[in-house]
């Protein structure tokens, strides 16, 4: 009768243990299709710079709906795209708020102004 107690509990704590392993973890940041806007970015036959900085913003307002922060270097990514049409000022707003963001990337994105700024 022991013996069938013991194997219970195990076959128990085992199924528990698996399910447990299961539970999809919460993010930090709002990603929504960041990703593949990132790859498209390197693809530009995918889509259009155009297309790419209206997902961003997209991204950005739903972000700010749901309440939670965008992931790093997007706002980067948005500069970077914006000096694709030539709008440097749109561009360096980007740059700042991503520095203001993620304090930790100020040397790369200072480095990416310096590049943009006199253009």
């Amino acid at each position: 009768m022991l013996k069938k107690q013991y194997i219970t509990y195990l076959l128990f704590s085992g199924v528990l243990l698996l399910l447990s392993g299961c539970q999809s973890s919460k993010t930090i940041y709002y990603w929504d299709g960041y990703q593949e806007n990132l790859y498209n970015y390197n693809q530009p036959d995918k889509s259009s710079y155009s297309e790419q900085i209206v997902a961003l913003e997209k991204s950005i307002e739903k972000a700010k709906s749901v309440n939670k922060p965008i992931p790093p270097g997007l706002h980067a990514h948005l500069g970077l795209l914006y000096t694709t049409q030539g709008n440097n000022n749109k561009a360096m707003e980007q740059f700042e708020l991503e520095k203001t963001l993620f304090p930790e990337s100020k040397n790369f994105i200072e480095f990416v102004e310096r590049k943009y700024r006199g253009r």
